[in-house]
């Protein structure tokens, strides 16, 4: 994959902060589609978003609740406030909404947010017990890079304001955030980036799954 592929024209996201594009679907779809490819979408599980550029900023493009990632359609995505969470178009939005718009909050530099439930790595998590010291501790030069990019959240229920918080708060010191007995939460410039931060840190989940004896 490449990145160039999910790389976004800003001039082609938005004519209007109410206005659902063909640009938005087409990044969500195909960086939805090749995280399904991979695994780290299955069925509805997931969701990801775009804030919209100025001066629409204060808009989100977000996939809908019970949406399969693997096959979304412009039916699949919605507008909402990133202010109040009130839904501009479509819907009804992910029940994970809170947790990007508190991202974003949190973040005024970040304009995509993927959301993914990996399973090397929720593998490696139940392997390990839920000990998150040795979580992707491995002496591999690559794991000590993507290892840095990476924060925690306490086990809290999907979809609460209370997991919304926990992982704005890890977000802000760390892109990628690993949310206790539940996924990833990716963030970056675009949803290439947050997805290539994924796909990494996936990476290194499987090695050490091969490792262990």
């Amino acid at each position: 994959m490449t990145a160039s592929r999910h790389c976004p024209d800003k001039a082609a996201l938005s004519a209007s902060a109410g206005e659902l594009t063909p640009y938005m679907v087409e990044n969500l779809r195909s960086v939805c589609r090749d995280a399904w490819r991979q695994g780290l979408l299955s069925g509805c599980n997931g969701n990801a978003s775009l804030r919209l550029p100025a001066p629409h900023g204060g808009t989100v493009c977000l996939t809908r609740s019970g949406a399969a990632k693997g096959r979304l359609t412009a039916e699949d995505c919605c507008l909402v406030s990133l202010a109040d969470g009130a839904t501009l178009h479509g819907g009804p939005a992910s029940t994970e909404s809170g947790m990007h718009l508190a991202v974003y909050r949190a973040l005024p530099d970040c304009a995509a947010i993927l959301h993914t439930h990996p399973r090397r790595l929720l593998a490696l998590s139940l392997r390990l017990g839920g000990t998150m010291e040795d979580f992707l501790n491995l002496p591999l030069f690559e794991a000590g890079v993507w290892r840095a990019r990476l924060g925690f959240a306490p086990a809290l229920p999907p979809g609460t304001p209370e997991l919304a918080q926990a992982v704005a708060d890890a977000a802000r010191t760390s892109p990628a955030v690993w949310m206790a007995g539940h996924g990833l939460c990716s963030t970056g410039a675009n949803l290439a980036e947050a997805l290539c931060l994924t796909e990494e840190l996936e990476h290194l989940a499987a090695i050490q799954l091969l490792s262990m004896p």
